[in-house]
């Protein structure tokens, strides 16, 4: 019988996901993961009805409901720097699985809580879990291409959205009547849902299954990923990632602490998360303070009530907050949105501590929250760009876990004796320090995925190149306010020169052949 030569193509993943047109399979993709990102919205609008109405119900101090609240930060935390290494380790599909699960047995026990003390530990398991909110959201940023990404990432934004008027809408309709347990059953009910269709549809992470060295499963993936959007990919072959010993073990936290570069970025990113994490959650806890109607008839008695429906317009802010972030974010590049949004906030807040109309506050609070979501969304989309594949989720974790520090601290200010004034104007300072440390990042607007740690290796060659053609001014050393977003010339440019490093590193460990060109398979 005569031989006859195949010929395969080797593709890197990036090239084999924009092969891979935008259909079912990510949007089914971005439903799983928006519904586990959704999470964090629920129990953290739940925080500021359940401590309120729970301290009613059983006479507790001041102190201890801000403890109902924090001891969820201290479980997101702890949770954040558990899952980071458990993702790297095991995946990020079991590592989805076990905290969506976790989740959820922690939001309905909380609902049974026989006592204060039950509801702390409970609470504290619904923390521990969403501590794993950021692995969904790298999972659905390690599936898109480029094109996409920005747009995508934008999107499970919104979820976390849709989770914020959804806790304000049901304790209007409801907690009344029903109480605070029944509101704290009814916030598990969507991630129960997420958890059961994550184990029949939910893949793993081609880009983790690379950098393990699964080549054949990662292929697999991508294949099944097209097949679900009703394409049949030609044959070929993704090329295997090629990396030193060191690099592939297990990331761990005190590999990111040894890496000059990483933590070159880290730090001002850790700030901006901080900040974040502050002045966000303490924006929603200040709304429910301003709303709050305890101290209508004059008593000292605390009440499970508030002005639900300014509450709930409020969270609508949220919608508009997206959508001026996905209308900004690749515009505009992710520095200077951060940068304007966290501003906008920082006046809003400000101006909230001032007001004692009504109508002023809710136009000063609908702004504020606006900002705060915004530039919160920013920062979600830049950090999983900002580390490579092997170190996305520990890197992100700690960035998690850094503005959850932050949210721990946001209850004791808020629920305290400090005036209205004070307050706003703490908010407002935490929102400028965010929007300064945010003009320290890079700008991955236009990079593809792990490229952001080769970007320093390539950025001077990249800048004479788009300097010749005009298309880019001049640069700052990091990016920041004075840089212009990579243009898609400058990122074309950033991709070429990286997979030309690529193939001199795998032109000979890679199926025999080098990387990127066509090879013949002969039968």
């Amino acid at each position: 019988m005569e031989n006859t030569n195949t010929y395969v193509r080797t593709l890197t993943l990036d090239e084999a996901l924009h092969e891979n047109p935008v259909g079912w399979f990510q949007y089914r993709l971005l439903l799983m993961c928006g519904l586990a990102f959704m999470a964090d919205a629920l129990e953290v609008s739940l925080l500021s009805f359940l401590a309120t109405c729970a301290g009613a119900d059983w006479g507790l101090s001041t102190a201890e409901e801000a403890s109902i609240t924090s001891v969820v930060f201290i479980g997101i935390v702890c949770g954040t720097m558990f899952w980071g290494m458990f993702a790297d380790k095991y995946g990020r599909k079991l590592s989805y699985f076990a905290a969506c699960g976790l989740i959820t047995a922690g939001g309905f026990l909380s609902g049974a809580s026989p006592s204060y003390g039950w509801l702390i530990f409970f609470r504290s398991v619904a923390g521990f879990g969403i501590g794993g909110a950021s692995v969904p959201f790298d999972l659905l940023a390690e599936f898109l291409p480029t094109s996409h990404r920005g747009q995508f990432l934008i999107y499970i934004e919104y979820f976390w959205t849709i989770g914020s008027m959804f806790v304000a809408g049901l304790a209007w309709a409801t907690l009344s009547q029903q109480g605070w347990r029944f509101l704290a059953y009814m916030t598990a009910i969507p991630v129960l849902f997420a958890s059961v269709a994550s184990y029949f549809y939910l893949p793993e992470s081609p880009r983790w299954l690379l950098i393990k060295g699964r080549v054949a499963e990662a292929e697999e993936i991508v294949r099944a990923a097209a097949l679900v959007n009703g394409v049949t990919m030609e044959p070929y072959r993704l090329a295997g990632v090629t990396v030193d010993e060191l690099s592939i073990k297990d990331a761990t936290y005190m590999d990111l602490f040894r890496d000059k570069e990483a933590m070159r970025t880290s730090i001002p990113l850790w700030i901006v998360w901080t900040m974040f994490g502050f002045t966000y959650y303490g924006i929603i806890l200040f709304v429910g303070r301003l709303y709050s109607t305890d101290d209508d008839d004059g008593s000292d008695d605390k009440k499970c009530s508030f002005d639900y429906e300014s509450i709930f317009i409020n969270s609508t802010a949220e919608v508009v907050g997206c959508t001026v972030c996905a209308l900004c974010i690749d515009r505009f590049g992710r520095v200077k949105s951060q940068t304007l949004f966290y501003l906008l906030a920082g006046f809003s807040v400000f101006l909230m501590g001032f007001e004692t109309g009504v109508t002023a506050v809710m136009v000063v609070g609908f702004m504020g929250r606006i900002g705060a979501l915004a530039a919160s969304s920013a920062t979600w989309v830049t950090t999983p760009e900002l580390y490579s594949t092997e170190m996305r989720t520990v890197g992100h974790s700690t960035c998690v876990a850094m503005s959850k520090l932050g949210a721990f601290c946001a209850p004791y200010l808020i629920i305290s004796n400090a005036s209205d004034v004070t307050v706003g104007i703490v908010l407002c300072v935490m929102n400028v320090i965010g929007a300064v440390a945010a003009n320290f990042l890079p700008d991955t607007t236009n990079m593809e995925m792990d490229q952001a740690d080769v970007r320093q290796a390539t950025r001077l060659s990249a800048e004479g190149h788009a300097k010749q053609d005009g298309t880019q001014a001049q640069r700052s050393k990091d990016g920041g306010w004075f840089a212009e977003p990579v243009s898609n010339e400058s990122a074309e440019v950033l991709n070429a020169l990286r997979l030309e490093s690529f193939k001199d590193k795998t032109a000979e460990k890679t199926y025999g052949s080098g990387g990127g060109s066509d090879e013949p398979l002969t039968h």
